[in-house]
């Protein structure tokens, strides 16, 4: 993904990369019902029904009925659990209804909103301690007390609660304790009446071994002796293989609750489906597998003995490949200047046809530009706006205050000018599929409208059945890049493009102008049918949050996109992450300005650079970046905004070790695989050796 621009010496749009993910997201499609689970639900009830007619009239034993009633247990905390992740169909109200009905069968004494909380509270902080994970609960402690951990999770839960019901919103606690109340009465009645036998063998018992069973099922055996997500997510759940036509059933798919850790969405009968799908990007990041049987196997072994491979002892041999080139600029001539909105134009290319497939580019990538300005060669780097189909190379610039390039660009650029560009690079981007059914939410604010505009016009010219909804921020009307031509795709979609303004400057013109869309409660505003809506203020986490809890609920939401200052873009990460929305799911860019790095004149540690097949050997002093050393000793090094954010300086520690203050454009995962942005890399070691043709 990428980082859009600095905000200090030019601060552009400065494309920058996110975090990669490790795994694919899987885009099984939500149902508007999930049938499975309705089916699953109406089941359960009848099985309660039969046994409870069957104590009622003495017509079977006990040891028949009682598991009976276990088993509604265990298949009703299935739908509640699926309603709980909104996974039991696109309508709220479904799995809100679903979610209450089902749980009296579970814990009649406990509220939905109660049980919704604590779950994803676990999904948040898998593994932790228990004060932190209510659920590791059945995992923490002598082997000796696990039985009795699993017949007392509900009361664990409680205390849980409790602890923390003061920060809780008051509908969820009102919910709550009339649950609570209306439980209490309903026990007490039953005892004065002469059915306390009744409610011992049809409910408590009964329920209490379906407790058991799901403590079992449900958190020990996928969580015990694993880490915490915060370590590693794809290492904190396991998949148990193997007698899947006896496993599966019997569990509910728990069998692979390592999918649903991952994909909380996606329904429980989908769980096999996407383990097959992604198997092999599961299988590289060595997520914990077991047997049936609980024997641990390693990703080799498990490609064994699914036959994936050939010999046990051997991997298949892995093509290495080629050595990854930095790119070399091109001079290419300025087709046309148009101005775009206050401050901004849009720089239009004009590619030569034997650099055609050169800068061929997928929707969201962005270039490098380099010139000459006052005498200093700066570079800065730009998200193309215009989308492949159009066969037009076309960048927006918006003027920032004391900003070099952006300066020269909106008051000196003309065409017939010639500038040097880099391809097109990045990974802020949704490739277009033929057939596809998505449905997008993007986020932008100011210039991150670059990336977004291409993103949205080609996904959704190319998907005809896919839907996006735009949440757009700027202060004023004129200081907005791209609204004619947003205003122009949303009408031409037909519907398809929802476009919500959001200004903070209240004296807007467009304010009067348009309609402003009235809130439909009192923290939000409900998106009504119509192409273009208004809104007064910023976007906050109070705003999203009433949005994601109506129209843009995550469950209904394939992928995130979000382009715009670090803050905002931080704000939009966190609200969806408490919202359970997949880490893969997310895409951003933020605003980040260039970081001053002060090196020391004193001798620091020698660098090995390898850069366009050349190696050379560099002295850098202390607290000098690797970038700053090898362009002060004449290597051609790729780089753009000298701020940890475009990713464009990304090398491969091959020796020694190098500290980054920040590194927005690598994800985790890549620093652990020695990865670094040489721009704000300084070696921690006397000699790094750093490689920047590695793929």
């Amino acid at each position: 993904m990428t980082v859009t621009a600095t905000r200090s010496e030019d601060t552009g749009d400065l494309p920058a990369r996110p975090a990669r993910r490790g795994v694919p997201t899987p885009r099984i499609p939500l149902p508007l019902v999930s049938v499975p689970t309705v089916l699953l639900f109406t089941g359960g009830a009848m099985v309660w029904a039969g046994a409870t007619w069957l104590v009622v009239n003495e017509a079977a034993p006990l040891s028949v009925t009682i598991p009976l009633h276990a088993l509604v247990t265990f298949t009703m905390f299935t739908v509640l659990h699926e309603s709980t992740h909104h996974a039991a169909g696109q309508l709220t109200w479904v799995n809100e209804l679903l979610g209450r009905l089902a749980m009296p069968f579970v814990a009649t004494y406990g509220s939905f909103p109660l049980v919704r909380y604590i779950h994803l509270e676990h999904h948040r902080n898998t593994n932790e301690d228990a004060h932190t994970d209510p659920d590791a609960w059945t995992a923490h402690g002598p082997w000796w007390q696990l039985p009795l951990r699993w017949l007392t999770i509900d009361f664990w839960y409680a205390r849980f609660y409790v602890a923390r019901q003061r920060t809780r919103p008051p509908s969820e606690r009102i919910e709550t304790a009339a649950v609570v109340a209306l439980s209490l009465a309903v026990f007490t009645w039953l005892t004065a009446t002469g059915h306390g036998w009744e409610l011992l063998v049809i409910y408590l018992i009964p329920q209490r071994v379906g407790l058991a069973v799901l403590a079992w099922w449900f958190d020990w055996l996928p969580h015990h002796d694993l880490g915490a997500r915060r370590q590693n997510r794809f290492g904190a759940t396991r998949v148990r293989v193997g007698l899947e036509w006896l496993m599966t059933p019997i569990m509910l798919c728990q069998n692979y609750h390592l999918v649903h850790h991952l994909h909380p969405a996606i329904p429980f009968y989908r769980y096999l489906r996407t383990w097959k799908d992604n198997r092999d990007a599961y299988l590289a990041r060595d997520v914990p597998i077991a047997t049936a049987w609980g024997r641990e196997l390693t990703s080799s072994e498990y490609r064994e003995w699914r036959q994936l491979t050939g010999a046990f002892t051997e991997e298949p041999a892995i093509a290495q490949p080629p050595p990854r080139r930095p790119s070399r600029f091109h001079a290419l001539r300025v087709a046309e200047v148009r101005p775009l909105c206050e401050g901004a134009v849009t720089v239009t290319f004009d590619v030569p046809e034997p650099l055609r497939e050169t800068f061929r580019f997928t929707p969201g990538q962005h270039l490098v530009v380099r010139a000459e300005v006052d005498g200093e060669e700066v570079r800065r780097a730009y998200s193309i706006c215009s989308t492949p189909e159009s066969g037009v190379l076309r960048i927006a610039i918006k003027h920032q205050l004391g900003g070099a390039f952006s300066t020269f660009a909106t008051t000196e650029l003309e065409a017939g000018d010639v500038l040097d560009v880099l391809p097109p690079h990045g990974m802020f981007t949704l490739p277009a599929e033929q057939g596809r059914t998505g449905r997008y939410v993007a986020l932008a604010a100011g210039s991150g409208i670059t990336p977004i505009l291409s993103i949205l016009t080609a996904t959704l010219l190319n998907e005809p059945h896919s839907r996006a909804t735009l949440l757009y921020v700027n202060t004023s009307g004129a200081s907005t890049m791209f609204a004619t031509e947003l205003g122009d795709l949303a009408a031409r979609l037909g519907g398809r493009l929802h476009v919500v303004h959001y200004r903070t400057d209240e004296r807007d013109p467009d304010l009067r102008t348009h309609r402003v869309e009235k809130p439909f409660d009192a923290v939000g505003e409900a998106l009504a049918i119509s192409h273009e809506r208004y809104q007064r203020g910023r976007l906050d986490s109070t705003r999203l949050r009433a949005l994601l809890q109506a129209r843009l609920h995550p469950a209904k939401v394939d992928e995130w996109f979000l382009c715009g200052p670090r803050e905002l873009v931080d704000m939009a990460r966190r609200t969806l992450a408490d919202k359970d929305v997949p880490e893969e799911n997310v895409h951003f860019e933020l605003f980040q300005g260039a970081l001053p790095v002060r090196p020391s004149r004193r001798p620091g540690s020698m660098l090995m650079v390898t850069a366009g097949g050349k190696t050379v050997e560099i002295p850098a002093t202390v607290g000098e970046t690797v970038l700053s050393a090898a362009l002060r000793h004449g290597v051609d090094a790729p780089y753009a905004c000298v701020g940890g954010a475009c990713g464009t300086c990304r090398a491969s520690v091959v020796r020694g070790s190098a500290g980054m203050d920040v590194h927005y454009a690598l994800g985790d995962d890549e620093v652990a695989a020695g990865r670094i942005l040489t721009c704000r890399a300084v070696a921690t070691s006397p000699e790094l050796s750093v490689d920047y043709d590695r793929p």
